[in-house]
């Protein structure tokens, strides 16, 4: 059963926030401009400065005022089908990413979008802003937790495959809210979920070859043009997890990209790799960052702010707090 909330929300993002390619001309407009809708959280509790990498990526730090516990880091790689650009919905998220996390630094990448930048710009800097982490700010790798949603999940996938490969120390753990993860859309749900996914689907619809291709070449996968969409940097479901630190995904059931998030976790099982997943019943891509509003979102963000306290062994903070829910 969907919850009454769950049931308004649903219908509201059906009408009027749909990235579907037989109901829109472009996925530009509904994926770029989110900073205008929500609203400017002070974050009062928090101090914060934008900054620049070396190599000119840009960055948000964000520090608690008071109870700061300075070893300990958030890394969160924002989503918007790298069409978006980071924003304050994902900005007001800091405080229960620090608290669950002890007091923790939260860091935000604010990566160059598409059309303009393609891959592997966002993979790049992405990880110009893990070397700044755990470079100029003087954190370790192992004091690191990192999250990311939708392409932000991709990204944070992604990143950490390559540091993997390449040998480098990987962070504490990972959280992903309905990462996306496969650029061919070959997965099950792809077809099974298309005609009850509200974002990017389409009700009493098919999603036949003629409508695949039409997903294929649809500008919400300009970042991805010209590149090898197989490319496991690219498509992360198509990655080896082996050498994975513990992971924590949510996801919707009734979401098209459901697939993406299922397939990775059978990969990390397979390499016996703890993880974590919450499954929306009744709900959609990126429900969790809607927790406070419907009573699924916040069951989902419960799970990971406590996967976050596991992971950092502070156990003293749970989710949901009234003090700062809208403010």
């Amino acid at each position: 059963m969907v919850s009454l909330m769950g049931k308004v929300v649903r219908t509201a993002l059906y009408l009027f926030a749909s990235v579907n390619p037989e109901r829109v001309k472009s996925a530009i407009p509904g994926c770029s401009g989110l900073d205008k809708i929500f609203w400017k959280t002070p974050n009062r509790e928090f101090k914060h400065y934008d900054a620049k990498t070396k190599n000119g990526t840009k960055y948000e730090v964000y520090l608690p005022k008071s109870g700061a516990k300075n070893d300990n880091v958030v890394y969160y790689l924002h989503g918007g089908a790298y069409i978006g650009k980071q924003n304050w919905i994902y900005r007001y998220q800091s405080r229960y990413y620090s608290q669950a996390a002890g007091g923790a630094t939260v860091v935000y990448v604010d990566y160059d979008v598409a059309p303009e930048a393609k891959y592997p710009t966002q993979l790049n800097q992405a990880l110009d802003v893990w070397d700044e982490i755990t470079g100029k700010l003087g954190f370790k790798a192992e004091n690191v937790v990192c999250g990311g949603d939708s392409a932000g999940g991709n990204l944070c996938l992604a990143m950490m495959l390559k540091l993997r490969d390449a040998g480098k120390p990987m962070p504490r753990g990972a959280f992903c809210y309905s990462p996306w993860t496969d650029m061919l859309a070959t997965g099950d749900s792809y077809v099974d979920n298309y005609t009850v996914d509200i974002m990017f689907g389409k009700k009493n619809g098919v999603l036949d070859d003629k409508v695949r291709e039409k997903f294929m070449n649809y500008d919400v996968y300009s970042w991805c043009l010209g590149s090898d969409r197989a490319d496991p940097y690219v498509s992360p479901v198509n990655g080896d997890y082996h050498d994975f630190p513990p992971m924590c995904f949510t996801v919707g059931c009734d979401e098209m990209l459901r697939s993406d998030t299922e397939t990775i976790v059978k990969n990390l099982h397979k390499n016996k790799v703890p993880v974590t997943v919450f499954r929306g019943n009744g709900m959609w891509h990126v429900f969790t960052l809607f927790h406070g509003i419907i009573p699924e979102a916040t069951a989902a963000f419960s799970v990971v702010t406590n996967f976050i306290s596991d992971r950092f062994e502070t156990w003293d903070y749970s989710y949901p707090s009234k003090k700062y829910r809208l403010s």
